[in-house]
């Protein structure tokens, strides 16, 4: 799934002020896996996220996704099979749009003929899954919306266009408790229902200990992993969710 070999990532090299944000990484993630990462300010993390995205390529080493060596990819064609969540909820939704309109710009993500009145079954089901509401007020502007419900519509809207990874940076860090504790559940979820593999950042130690099969551990750009465990699978879901393809699509009634 996801294959770090070596890889190193130095800030203004050859400079003064030379940094190795990123020293001699070599990780190997699998399909369904859910990494929890720790680690201080200024130790690596966010450099780590960047390379998974795309964002920035490593100085050396190589970084590869599903079998394929990802140098020389945009954010743009990585987003076909990565999603993220930022720590920001407004980061991740379009608030002058409704959440209808927001979910359906998410799933035509790389398709044309975008169809605002119309989303997939799936997204409605998770969010009904949230206890939140959201599905009931389809029509209600993203920008109206708490923090709480914010995020966890930015989750749906991540996983409608099946990634296979989904990375999370401190997405519950800007969140009152009783919403953290809602968008960590909807993580698990996500996660154990989908399938698909969550890389997340955070600094919420109880959230580190109790969430996640693989724990790593960054300091100083150096990459430790310090538990793991096999994945949990789907069979003991009591109503498995089919994937976005064979979902027929959501009409609601305009109010």
């Amino acid at each position: 799934m996801i294959e770090l070999s070596h890889v190193s990532v130095v800030y203004r090299k050859g400079e003064e002020n030379e940094k190795c944000a990123l020293k001699n990484a070599t990780l190997r993630v699998a399909e369904g896996d859910f990494v929890i990462i720790v680690g201080p300010n200024g130790a690596g993390k966010s450099t780590l996220m960047k390379v998974l995205l795309c964002e920035l390529a490593p100085t050396i080493g190589t970084y590869t996704l599903n079998g394929r060596a990802m140098r020389g990819f945009s954010v743009t064609q990585v987003a076909r099979w990565v999603g993220r969540v930022f720590q920001d909820p407004n980061s991740g939704i379009f608030p002058d749009l409704s959440i209808l309109e927001n979910l359906s710009i998410a799933s035509k993500k790389g398709i044309r003929g975008l169809r605002f009145r119309s989303c997939p079954q799936k997204a409605v089901t998770l969010l009904s899954r949230l206890g939140l509401g959201l599905e009931n007020t389809l029509n209600v502007r993203a920008g109206d919306l708490s923090g709480g419900q914010k995020q966890a519509l930015a989750m749906v809207m991540a996983i409608i266009s099946d990634p296979k990874v989904l990375l999370l940076d401190e997405h519950t860090a800007s969140l009152d408790p009783k919403s953290s504790v809602k968008v960590m559940e909807l993580t698990r979820q996500i996660n154990e229902q989908f399938g698909i593999t969550v890389v997340m950042i955070t600094h919420n130690m109880p959230f580190a200990e109790q969430y996640g099969n693989r724990k790593w551990r960054i300091e100083e750009g150096e990459v430790f992993e310090y538990e793991y465990r096999p994945p949990l699978r789907r069979t003991h879901l009591e109503t498995p969710v089919v994937l976005l393809r064979d979902q027929p699509h959501y009409e609601p009634k305009l109010v």
